[in-house]
């Protein structure tokens, strides 16, 4: 499992420019589940935000390159510990 017992979790809370519709955040969701383990991904295009629930430390480098290849940009993350 993660570094982390099974009732805690790292929330990942990505600032990402660039998605105007719910195709646009139905990609970032299907881009990052297809690159990282993660619990659950949800976008909101209206408030540019992407959370990301996940029992193991991203690689924050190798996110951004995800985001960024899909045509849209990543402005800053926030972790917190769940």
């Amino acid at each position: 499992m993660g570094l982390f017992n099974k009732n805690k979790y790292i929330n990942y809370t990505i600032e990402i420019h660039g998605m105007k519709c719910s195709m646009c955040e139905s990609h970032i969701n299907d881009v990052i589940r297809k690159n990282f383990d993660v619990k659950s991904v949800k976008s909101n295009h209206h408030k540019n935000v992407t959370i990301i629930k996940s029992l193991d430390e991203l690689d924050i480098n190798k996110l951004k390159n995800v985001i960024l290849n899909t045509g849209y940009v990543m402005k800053g993350v926030v972790k917190e510990y769940k």
